[in-house]
């Protein structure tokens, strides 16, 4: 009778048999299954994601158009109301408004003395000073 040998590598020591798992016959499919199902939901939520962008990136859009429409209405504003200011600040218009009040230009100069103030020639702090205790004397 003859034995069989078990199995021996170059070196001559025993290859030791390792275990490993059998699985039965509906194990296998179900695990594929659920691998199936884990990427159809994580594609479903990659989708459901970019959507979310997509609608705050238009969000957004429409706010930016909201404000742009805001500034050109208001720039529009603003440059009727530099037209405005100069018209009202208008030489022509300032002179004929003075002419109605009875503005105008004198014909002759007239020079005012204030008692106690002191000649042309004094400083302005000596104007100060005689200001100071003409308004100092009165009740």
């Amino acid at each position: 009778m003859t034995a069989l040998l078990a199995p021996t590598y170059a070196s001559g020591r025993r290859r030791v048999r390792e275990f490993h798992v059998v699985m039965g016959p509906g194990t296998r499919g179900r695990t594929r299954r659920r691998y199936w199902v884990l990427l159809a939901a994580a594609l479903a939520a990659s989708f459901l994601v970019s959507v979310y962008a997509r609608i705050a990136l238009d969000r957004s859009a429409f706010v930016v158009t909201d404000i742009d429409s805001q500034i050109s209405t208001e720039e529009a504003r603003y440059w009727d109301l530099r037209l405005q200011v100069t018209e009202l600040q208008s030489p022509e218009r300032i002179s004929l408004l003075a002419a109605e009040l009875g503005m105008v230009y004198p014909e002759t100069l007239r020079t005012i003395d204030v008692p106690g103030l002191g000649g042309p020639s004094a400083g302005v702090g000596d104007h100060w000073i005689d200001l100071k205790a003409l308004l100092g004397a009165q009740p």
